[in-house]
């Protein structure tokens, strides 16, 4: 038979995706019958093979075909190389068919039908299955009678098929032969290497086993194989996953009957998994309704939350209108219940980081018991589970959680909970928990109109150690928007860090809305508490209003974290640090964190009595964070009794590990006394520490004009025996120009001024108590100052002070005094003191060498500070004429005798004066001569014969009398008696007549207390006088030029004309 190649093509149109389960084998049906009428008709009707009958056929299916006819004959007709589709892409190729016609009543008919290699093309996009221009047949149109399976036999052989599409390539193979209505038997084997789906991904995934008919419905025996499977979006996995389908399907293809048993080496959803999972499903689907029942079991479920050693579970699953609606009932049971690590992971971590808190024995008993009951326990519940489009309802008649020790953990009753259609889930039920060791919870949650649900709940006293903490009641009300509120107290006692509190009552309330925001005590509240110890401190029984800040809850929580914000409009607490009182008290306080803490006037008072500790900070702000810091500003302290207190202080601070410290303190120590005993210092770059009840300080002081260092402090004082003390060094105060010792302490005022020198020496203050005792010693070695009585220099020595800060001395404090000038310099001279209480200094002995005799300031006192009349009284014994003349720079003047007398004198408001000051001349008395030329050219002849007779005088007594202010007029009156000429002078008839005359010389000198000592070298040196005119003449020229009242370069004050003696010197009656 000749070979005949016939082609045909249709016109491709658009095929319906979807498709029908009870059309899909009439693609097979069709080629079958069409292959069939092809060799029926090619062989009755050889003669209209060249009209191309199949040809046609195949143009009205729409079918576009290519194909060969390769055997026309009686028993059986053959065509090869059949293409269905575009040739290049075909949709289903069948490399031979062959078809057998049998002969039945004289009437050929079909006979078995053998597929060689067949293969067809499909794919499977946007959710519609497509074989290409199969579709037409296939999808088109509506059924006509159920679906039935075609009677025919059938063979295939290697038979292939290919579906591409979005979740990836499958393949499938068929070999088998019968009648496809019943007796079909053979194997199929289907397998996609990797597939993904809805954000799954699965590998390895194959299909085996054996396909059979019978009584029109077919059957399948064998494995469903995945070697895992993973979806990130749900977090579901599963891993090694076989089950053993046996199943039937209906003869019209729409219900089935199977028992699917699964071995799953490990399955997972989230961070839960379960291993080893197997069991049995029955099931059936008709009339799109699902009923199955369920046997699994898993040999371990891992999760952070929770592990079991066993699980199983058990029940019925029904489901209606196409699976829309689903419902299951059945048990939960789970053996060996434990912590899973992150639940336990959690309670470790919340145990270490309430490490000192009354949280950590709490949690700790929690994991332990929990640890304990978990070996042999058992969960058992019983669930029936509803889900409706998106909307799931769980319902739990009743649960519960018994542990190893037969005690029941958890129980629940009456639990539903529902999600889907609202933004939180919705829970209702009641439950309690209980056992040994663990807390005693009962609730109550319902549901209540438009959607609310209330959850009640209280929790007696969990105890553990010296902690507690118990809820007596709390309340949560959940909208049908899924906003949750909340109210109730808490009550707890027990270590907080760095101390403990008792009986602490807190009110709880405020709201969540899930995914928005989460706030707490929207309103002000109170907090109250028994007593709180922090850190050695120790409050008695009181409360603490806070209230809202700025953001208008206290905490709040959400997009952009967790905010604290609290005010308190004042804050009075009272207690004891350690054994010390405490009272703290402030104005108006804020806090939020992040952020800062500030309170405005807080005073905090140390003790009680007359030794408290006081602290009056005008502003302090810390910086809430890891630690606990900030500054401090505008701050008062006082210590006790110790009489100098802080003032304007400011610094930094900081607070951790129970030590609080402050550093770059600047502040001013002040005197307390009314009146001042010493200026105020200052400091900068002190620092302070509060450790175990002691506070250390250090500090620098300064005088705040020149900056110069005065002190060194190192201040101890322990709180609890309220005793303390200060180191003082002092290395080095060196007074000059910029710095007088009146400028550290007014007392030095009216006692010395213009000092030069350096003063060392230390100190120690200390105090218990109201006790203060102060003591020191400061040395110098050489120190010159102006005194009352005159500039003194050298002054040299230790003073030792029993009371520093009281300026009291020991007895009889000894200086050397190189030298003092009460007019006349006074060399290597001593003097013994001592300060008294109430500034009382007390001179006792000050002596001198002086003009070959001594000069002696006799024992005197003075008040320092106060406003008095003070009085010295300087005494002279045995001092030398010749030596006075000497030191006064007399060079004409020649004098002998000693001299005895006291000079007394007085300060006040008006200043220092001399009152009755007396110098009288020892036995046999003395001479006074002049010894220089006589210069005086315009005296008369009985004038030079006067003074060449009176040049040298012998006296028998000399008294001088000095009275007069010592910064203004001074008079000097001496009086001779006893006189005659001496050996220098000329004697004559007249002289020797008068010199057996009694005669009495009487010398007046008004003027300034200075010039009118320089004035007595004056007027026996006529040279010295000259200069001296002249440079005064200068002195008010020059004063004149500067006030603009003479011009510069303008005249000059004439030289006046000489005198020898002032006015105040004339013969008196």
């Amino acid at each position: 038979m000749t070979q005949e190649t016939v082609e045909t093509a249709g016109e491709p149109q658009e095929a319906e995706a979807s498709l029908r389960p009870r059309r899909w084998p009439r693609v097979l049906g069709l080629v079958v019958l069409v292959l069939a009428f092809l060799l029926a008709v090619a062989w009755l009707n050889r003669e209209k093979i060249a009209d191309n009958i199949i040809g046609n056929e195949l143009e009205k299916a729409g079918l576009p075909a290519r194909y060969k006819i390769t055997e026309i004959g009686p028993g059986r007709q053959v065509l090869t190389d059949l293409v269905i589709g575009d040739p290049v892409r075909p949709d289903l190729t069948i490399e031979r068919a062959e078809v057998a016609i049998a002969m039945r009543l004289g009437w050929p008919s079909l006979g078995e039908i053998k597929l060689v290699r067949p293969m067809l093309y499909g794919s499977y996009r946007n959710g519609k299955l497509s074989f290409g221009s199969l579709d037409k047949v296939l999808f088109e149109g509506e059924p006509q009678a159920p679906f039935r399976l075609p009677d025919m036999e059938l063979a295939l052989e290697d038979a292939r098929a290919r579906i591409d599409g979005d979740m990836g390539p499958v393949g499938i193979k068929l070999e088998g032969k019968g009648n496809l209505r019943s007796g079909f038997a053979g194997e199929i084997a289907a397998i996609a290497l990797r597939l993904s789906l809805a954000g799954c991904t699965a590998e390895g995934a194959s299909l085996y086993g054996r396909l059979e008919t019978a009584s029109e419905k077919p059957k399948f025996k064998g494995p469903l194989r995945l070697a895992s499977l993973a979806c990130t979006g749900a977090g579901a996995s599963l891993r090694q996953a076989a089950v053993q389908v046996d199943g039937t399907v209906d003869a019209d293809l729409r219900g089935a009957d199977a028992r699917m048993v699964p071995l799953v080496a490990s399955a997972g959803y989230g961070d839960a998994r379960l291993d080893q999972v197997g069991g049995s499903v029955d099931l059936t689907y008709r009339k799109q309704a699902l009923t199955a029942r369920y046997d699994l079991k898993a040999r371990a479920l891992a999760s952070p939350q929770l592990s079991a050693s066993a699980v199983s579970l058990k029940g019925m699953v029904r489901g209606a209108d196409a699976l829309a609606r689903l419902e299951s009932d059945g048990t939960l049971d789970a053996a060996n219940l434990q912590m899973g690590r992150q639940v336990d992971g959690a309670l470790a971590s919340a145990q270490g980081s309430a490490k000192g808190t009354l949280g950590e024995p709490l949690l700790a008993q929690l994991r332990g018991a929990l640890a304990r009951h978990a070996p042999g326990s058992r969960l058992r519940a019983e669930y029936l589970l509803r889900q409706t489009g998106q909307v799931t309802n769980l319902i739990v008649p009743q649960a519960a959680v018994t542990g190893g020790t037969g005690q029941v953990i958890l129980a629940v009753s009456s639990l539903q909970l529902v999600s889907g259609g609202a933004p939180a889930p919705r829970v209702a039920g009641n439950f309690t928990t209980g056992g040994v060791g663990m807390p005693r919870i009962t609730g109550r949650m319902e549901r209540r109109a438009r959607g609310t649900t209330l959850i009640r709940m209280a929790m007696a006293d969990y105890a553990a150690r010296d902690a507690r903490l118990a809820l007596p009641e709390l309340a949560l009300a959940q909208a049908a928007d899924g906003t949750i509120g909340f109210v109730g107290k808490a009550r707890s006692s027990g270590a907080i860090p760095g101390g403990r509190v008792q009986d602490l009552e807190l009110p709880i309330d405020g709201r969540w809305v899930p995914g928005r925001e989460f706030e707490v005590w929207r309103g002000c509240r109170q907090l109250r508490f028994a007593s709180l110890t922090y850190a050695g401190l120790v409050l008695n029984r009181d409360s603490l209003d806070l209230c809202p800040g700025a953001g208008g809850a206290i905490v709040r929580s959400g997009g952009r974290g967790t905010a604290i914000s609290a005010r308190a409009a004042r804050i009075e607490l009272a207690g004891r640090l350690k054994q010390t009182p405490i009272t703290i008290a402030s104005g108006a306080a804020t806090f939020s964190n992040p952020g800062t803490l500030s309170a405005d006037n807080l005073v905090v008072t140390l003790g009680q009595g007359e030794s408290p500790v006081r602290f009056a900070i005008g502003t302090l702000k810390a910086d809430v964070g890891r630690e606990f810091s900030g500054t401090f500003a505008d701050t008062q302290a006082w210590i006790g009794t110790v009489p100098l207190d802080i003032a304007e202080a400011r610094g930094k601070w900081r607070f951790a590990a129970g030590r609080l410290n402050l550093s770059e303190g600047e502040f001013r120590l002040l005197d307390r006394e009314q009146v001042d005993r010493f200026n105020p210092l200052v400091a900068q770059g002190a620092v302070l520490e509060l450790a175990d009840n002691r506070i250390t300080a250090e500090a620098l002081l300064r005088h705040p004009a020149s900056g110069r260092p005065v002190v060194e402090a190192k201040i101890a004082h322990d709180l609890d025996t309220q005793a303390g003390s200060a180191g003082l060094s002092v290395p080095g105060i060196t007074f000059d120009r910029q710095l007088q010792p009146d400028d550290l302490t007014p007392l030095a005022l009216g006692v010395i001024a213009d000092a030069r020198g350096i003063v060392t020496g230390s100190g120690q203050v200390d105090w218990s108590g109201s006790t203060v005792s102060s003591k020191g010693t400061f040395q110098s070695e050489g120190l010159d100052f102006g005194a009352a009585f005159g500039p003194a220099k050298g002054v040299a020595g230790t003073v030792t002070f029993t009371d520093l800060l009281g300026l009291v001395t020991a007895p009889d404090q000894e200086l050397r005094i190189a030298s003092i000038n009460p007019g006349i310099e006074a060399v290597d001279g001593r003097m013994r003191f001592e300060l008294r209480p109430g500034r009382v200094l007390a001179i006792n002995h000050a002596k001198w060498p002086f003009l070959d005799g001594t000069l002696e300031l006799l024992p005197t006192q003075m008040t320092l500070g106060v406003a008095e009349v003070r009085r010295y009284v300087l005494k002279v014994e045995g001092i030398s004429a010749e030596r006075f003349i000497e030191q006064s720079e007399m060079a004409n003047i020649s004098a002998t005798g000693l001299f005895d007398g006291a000079l007394p004198l007085v300060f006040d408001e008006n200043g220092g004066r001399v009152e009755g000051g007396r110098l009288a001349s020892r036995p046999p008395g003395g001479n006074v001569s002049y010894i220089g030329e006589l210069t005086y050219k315009d005296l008369s002849a009985m004038g030079n014969f006067a003074f060449e007779a009176l040049r040298s005088l012998d006296y028998r007594t000399m008294q001088i009398s000095l009275d007069g202010a010592l910064a203004g007029q001074f008079v000097t009156r001496i009086r001779f008696d006893g006189i005659s000429q001496g050996k220098a002078a000329k004697s004559n008839l007249i002289t020797r007549q008068v010199a057996r005359l009694p005669l009495r010389f009487n010398v007046n000198v008004r003027g300034p207390f200075n010039e009118v000592l320089f004035g007595m070298r004056l007027l026996t040196n006529p040279e010295s006088l000259e200069t001296y005119v002249r440079k005064k003449v200068e002195e008010v020229q020059q004063d004149a030029t500067l006030k603009g009242l003479v011009p510069k370069n303008g005249p000059v004050l004439e030289k006046p004309d000489a005198v020898i003696q002032s006015p105040e010197s004339e013969k008196k009656p």
